[in-house]
């Protein structure tokens, strides 16, 4: 290779790595340059939150971020008074009414818009006594300013739209309250999780025996959580997997088919109580396990 062919290789490679650094200097959205330098550009947006701190680069000008902020604020506003306009027309379903005497031993699961008791909103609550057979399945209606939640909702398959007729928690909580207060015993799948959805909406909690099958299922499907210092915590669907329930037609994520999956869990564990554990087969049942689930979300697609 000549000195003049050495040199111009230089010269690209240097009006690359300036197309590069320009680059990283402008707005993705707007195609303008934030500041001459990646210094003066990571000033000028950090405090915006318009930076990507990792790897140096404009994520998006201040103005651009601001004109964002303000489409979603107005979509926001849009949503709720939509929101709000349906439920004041809509005909609420009437909340259902047990007869007779109340059991005391139920289990419970709930459907919820998120996993934060102190923020997120009860969607459904379902009970059936000891047996599995229902108890009472609740509807309940989120307040109008939750008026989206689509990441719960690709896992439920409620959407905001199918609870414009719900009942609001008010309406429910009498109900639900009188089942609770003769309940001696309350199994559910990770208890506390419901626990906490039920107190932040009003719920007096009795003083009861709760039943997690959720803690006592993790040492038996054996995986160990280091960072926490015991077994790793399984969702419903893999501990009914690995007991071999078969849901029916009703499928994982409702409330009721999740309380007798979690009855289901709760008896296997009970018949194998005491047992000997064999790693051989605690290995071969929770691929076995997986293999029902990779089959079942499969079908799904």
């Amino acid at each position: 290779m000549g000195e003049n062919d050495e040199i111009e290789l230089r010269r690209e490679a240097r009006r690359i790595a300036d197309r590069r650094r320009r680059d990283r200097l402008r707005c993705p959205r707007c195609g303008r340059a934030v500041a001459e330098t990646v210094r003066e550009a990571r000033e000028t947006c950090l405090r915006a939150g318009t930076w990507h701190e990792a790897d140096d680069y404009v994520i998006m000008c201040p103005e651009c971020k601001a004109r964002e902020v303000a489409e979603e604020e107005r979509a926001r506003r849009i949503a709720l008074e939509d929101r709000r306009a349906a439920l004041a027309t809509a005909v609420k379903e009437p909340v259902p009414h047990v007869e007779g005497p109340l059991p005391a031993t139920i289990a419970i699961g709930v459907e919820t818009t998120g996993l934060r008791g102190w923020s997120d909103h009860l969607l459904t609550v379902g009970i059936v006594d000891g047996e599995g057979a229902e108890v009472a399945s609740f509807k309940i209606c989120p307040p109008p300013q939750c008026y989206e939640w689509p990441e719960a909702e690709e896992v439920n398959d409620i959407a905001p739209a199918d609870t414009v007729t719900w009942p609001a928690i008010e309406d429910v909580r009498p109900e639900l309250q009188r089942i609770l207060d003769a309940a001696e015993t309350v199994i559910g799948y990770n208890v506390g999780l419901d626990i906490e959805f039920l107190r932040a909406a009003g719920i007096a909690l009795p003083d009861c025996d709760y039943v997690d099958v959720m803690a006592m299922f993790a040492p038996v499907f054996g995986l160990r959580d280091d960072y926490h210092g015991g077994y790793r915590w399984q969702r419903l669907a893999t501990a009914a997997a690995y007991v071999g329930h078969d849901w029916d037609a009703e499928g994982a994520h409702d409330a009721l088919a999740d309380c007798r999956a979690t009855l289901a869990v709760l008896r296997w564990l009970e018949e194998h109580e005491g047992e000997e554990v064999d790693r051989r087969e605690q290995g071969a049942r929770r691929a076995a396990a997986w293999r029902r689930l990779d089959v079942a979300e499969a079908a799904e697609l």
